[in-house]
């Protein structure tokens, strides 16, 4: 039975395999409803845009690469585990539809620090030309207002804009520019396989060359994301590489939130009354040594059965003889 709900899972990992193949190559044959300028942008992005970006890709290659890491990481979280709630292909789908926008609403968010940064020194350009002269004092009193702040706040929004001009353009950018691919998807389900590693009971552990790939990638792309305004500079955005860095940290962030609340949700279900926090035993967990025992035994049984055939295979043809 586990490995008939472990197979219902590959194939819903197949499944979404073959839809971003399908989008990809029908894309110019269905171009009014799979139109890029349908895709996601910050600017006037919503979630029909957000479902339309993790399934859509221009580039073979960037295709190609995605779902050769959807599938290693969907086949370790999903198919690989011994719990047959981690076989659902209700979860497998939720889990790529949450991860990917899980990665839009974490870019969303770091826009709006970017926007909340921009005012911050907009505010402290405002402080500091502030007119503290007694023509000032005096007009201000006359009008019984701070009537001299609406010159200098002007001045101080001009010149700001003028001196960090590239910062400003880089804003507009970055909130404009499309985002496209189940890059996103990829590494929340990297997320959630190094989550799993670590608390669930019913996956394998990370060996030491796969944490080191996973912790060196993630890595490479928090030093190349826009996290702050100096990062988003246009010069840093025009010799960039292309790569929507930044959604690939967020997609990472938001599969261990996501593989977090699943284990958690997991063993709240499993509570039983007047004992302390267990599973059911619809698995065990996962290691080197008991997937080889595991594997002898497999062996062990099949030969078993083998002898088992030969046997009656054997008295069969004693029976005809006589």
């Amino acid at each position: 039975m586990s490995r008939i709900t472990s197979e219902r899972a590959r194939t819903s990992i197949y499944l979404l395999i073959v839809v971003n193949v399908l989008i990809f190559a029908y894309r110019d044959d269905l171009r009014p409803h799979l139109n890029l300028r349908r895709a996601y942008r910050i600017y006037d992005g919503n979630l029909s845009g957000m479902l339309l970006s993790i399934f859509y890709h221009v580039d073979p290659t960037h295709l190609f690469m995605n779902m050769i890491a959807l599938h290693r990481y969907g086949s370790e979280v999903f198919v690989n585990s011994s719990s047959k709630k981690w076989h659902s292909p209700f979860l497998v789908i939720a889990s790529y539809v949450a991860c990917g926008i899980g990665a839009f609403v974490g870019i969303e968010l770091l826009s709006r620090y970017h926007e909340y940064q921009w005012e911050q020194k907009i505010s402290s350009a405002r402080r500091a030309s502030r007119c503290n002269h007694w023509l000032c004092d005096s007009l201000n009193q006359a009008f019984g207002e701070d009537v001299s702040s609406y010159f200098t706040n002007v001045w101080a929004d001009l010149a700001t804009s003028f001196q960090f001009s590239d910062i400003k353009l880089s804003m507009w950018y970055y909130q404009v520019v499309t985002r496209i691919g189940a890059s996103g998807v990829v590494y929340g389900w990297m997320g959630m396989r190094l989550l799993t590693s670590w608390l669930s009971p019913y996956h394998s552990r990370l060996d030491g060359l796969d944490f080191f790939f996973i912790v060196a990638t993630l890595a490479h792309d928090l030093n190349e994301s826009p996290l702050s305004l100096d990062d988003l500079r246009m010069s840093v955005l025009l010799e960039g590489d292309g790569v929507d860095h930044a959604a690939h940290i967020m997609g990472a962030l938001f599969g261990l939130l996501w593989a977090l609340a699943l284990i958690l949700c997991e063993k709240i279900t499993s509570f039983r009354f007047g004992g302390w926090w267990s599973f059911r035993g619809d698995g065990r967990r996962l290691g080197a040594r008991w997937e080889d025992d595991e594997a002898i035994r497999q062996q062990q049984q099949q030969r078993r059965e083998n002898s088992r055939l030969l046997r009656t295979n054997e008295r069969t043809r004693e029976r005809t003889v006589l």
